[in-house]
């Protein structure tokens, strides 16, 4: 997968505020996946759109150089830019929590520097798939509406379940939310809110992992901007190693679906090219 990611080209044009933008939080380990997502992602929409590229911690001048290899149309967006705007926005003598859990793990990169900027932001993670034209990102988008993947096991990944948090903690939550592909806007975060409700996860639920943390904070967010789930037909996740995401929009591979991620799915891309 890798060798063949190093081969593709492409390019995005004509980028306007009227047309999506996508972001994408990855790295050295990742890179390759996130060419193969946004390859996908063109054949079923053109190149009438841009992307920024967010760093795990991991990106260097080695692994720029093969996002620009393959489209140098994508931006970077540099440290010191996230630096500037967290510093404005979440100074870590107001918000000592928010900052604590972004230097925990990357995961919280995710929620803090790609969402931090103004406006609409849509995130999607690498390793996912487009095999259809994305109506439902295109259309939430234009009306910039809050929007999240529909998470398919039976619990949410949160800290607790939705009634434990709401009656013993007073945190209003969304079930289902998973954070494959997630959209809000920005301006409307109340962050001494986000600050408040992290400080009381973190406090009562010490062995909580990174993920189950962001993804009830994400939650939090996506409630109070009354997000509306994707159809979990159409924006499939896939847990197991059985699939078949032939008619989905996008198939999202995690757990044992890496294997046939890895073995197979990527290379459907390369059909259409």
């Amino acid at each position: 997968m890798k060798r063949e990611a190093l081969k593709l080209r492409n390019y995005l044009s004509n980028y306007s505020k009227d047309n999506i933008q996508l972001n994408f939080l990855t790295g050295k380990n990742y890179w390759h996946q996130t060419i193969f997502c946004i390859e996908s992602f063109i054949q079923h929409y053109g190149n009438n759109f841009s992307v920024n590229i967010y760093s795990d911690g991991t990106i260097n001048d080695e692994i720029e150089s093969l996002f620009k290899n393959y489209c140098k149309e994508i931006e970077i967006v540099s440290n010191e830019k996230i630096e500037t705007k967290l510093q404005r926005i979440i100074p870590i003598k107001d918000f000592p929590y928010l900052n604590q859990v972004r230097a925990w793990h990357p995961f919280f990169r995710r929620l803090i520097d790609i969402h931090i900027n103004p406006g609409w932001n849509l995130h999607l993670d690498s390793d996912m798939l487009f095999f259809k034209y994305p109506s439902a990102l295109i259309e939430a988008f234009e009306r910039k509406q809050a929007i999240f993947m529909f998470e398919q096991l039976d619990d949410s990944y949160f800290v607790d379940s939705v009634v434990v948090l709401k009656e013993k903690f007073d945190i209003d939550t969304i079930e289902k939310v998973n954070g494959g592909i997630i959209a809000y806007n920005g301006d409307q975060v109340n962050y001494i809110d986000l600050e408040e409700k992290l400080k009381v996860i973190l406090q009562n639920y010490k062995t909580a992992i990174p993920a189950e943390v962001e993804q009830t904070l994400m939650s939090h967010i996506l409630f109070n901007q009354y997000a509306k789930p994707l159809s979990k037909d159409e924006y499939n996740i896939f847990y197991g190693k059985d699939i078949n995401s032939g008619l989905k929009t996008v198939s999202h591979y995690i757990f044992k679906a890496k294997k046939p991620y890895f073995s197979q799915e990527w290379k459907r891309v390369l059909e259409n090219l």
